[in-house]
Order: C-alpha cells, then sequence, then structure tokens
C-alpha cells in the first residue's frame, strides 16, 4: 500500500473487486464522467473485461482516514510502447473532489507505475466536456498532444 503526505493511499484492488465500483461510482453522470461507454446499469463483466489483469492492467482503490474507498484509479499498459502506462478510470468521490485529492491519486499512481511497471511516462484520455479532469490533469502537468472531436489525449513525462 503506496501512501503521500496528505494521507491518501492505495491499495491494489486484487482479486479484481467490481461490487465496490458499482457502489462507489453509483451515479449515471459520474459513471459516464468516468467511462463514457460504460454500461448503465453497472456491467460487471463489462468492468472486469476492461480490468483484467492478464492484459496488465492493475486496479487501485484510493484510501483516506477512514477504511472506505474514496476513489479509484487504474494503469495499464500501452502496447507497443514499453515506455509508457495508461491511467484509466480515475474516480474521486464528490465529498473530496476540488480539494486536492484527484493530483495526490495520480502522485501515487506515477509512483507505482514508474517503480513497478517501469514507466517513464503517463497517458491518459478525457473527454473536454469533463473540465474538472481536465484541469487536475492539467495542474498535475499533463499536456495535450491529440484531439480527435471531444476525445483528448495527454501525456506526462515522468522524471
Amino acid at each position: 500500500m503506496a501512501e503521500n503526505r496528505h494521507g491518501l493511499r492505495i491499495a491494489e484492488n486484487t482479486p479484481l473487486d467490481t461490487a465496490v465500483l458499482e457502489r462507489m461510482i453509483a451515479d449515471p453522470e459520474d459513471l459516464y464522467l468516468v467511462w463514457p461507454l460504460a454500461e448503465f446499469p453497472f456491467s460487471h463483466e463489462q468492468w472486469r473485461c476492461e480490468l483484467d489483469p492478464a492484459t496488465g492492467a492493475r486496479s487501485f482503490l484510493v484510501y483516506g482516514e477512514e477504511e472506505c474507498p474514496v476513489g479509484h484509479g487504474a494503469l495499464a499498459p500501452v502496447r507497443g510502447d514499453r515506455d509508457s502506462v495508461m491511467v484509466r478510470f480515475l474516480y474521486i468521490t464528490p465529498e473530496l473532489r476540488s480539494r486536492g485529492a484527484g493530483r495526490e491519486s495520480l502522485s501515487l499512481l506515477e509512483r507505482c507505475a514508474k517503480e513497478t511497471m517501469g514507466a517513464r511516462r503517463l497517458v491518459l484520455k478525457v473527454r473536454t466536456y469533463n473540465e474538472r479532469a481536465m484541469n487536475c490533469y492539467g495542474k498535475f502537468g499533463f499536456r495535450e498532444y491529440s484531439r480527435e472531436d471531444t476525445l483528448v489525449m495527454m501525456e506526462k513525462e515522468i522524471l
């Protein structure tokens, strides 16, 4: 379990428990922002397929002071690019939004990607209509490198 200076910590969600994700991301609007292609009601099969450890994907729960998860993030290798890891499905509970929890979670995920997956670069996808997430990623050092309609690809070099 990795922890940062503000008290958030991440723990790998293994064996993969999609029920905790369903409880946490219960709001259909939040689910859409986290993953626009996600089925509603929540599809455990769809999430298990996307977070399948056999593909190299790693799901992490974010914990605060309490033992209830306050967020989620996933890391996945990028095919054909040994130095890059994709950040996926970042979610922070509404109570912690706009308080630095997203950046703290990204910091923990970055450290894990670097130390355990050998990443030198993080990439992610975000939609233009998810302004809060785009701002968070920008403040964390991500820069846009590609855009198609509402889909924005962002990257960050890891030092």
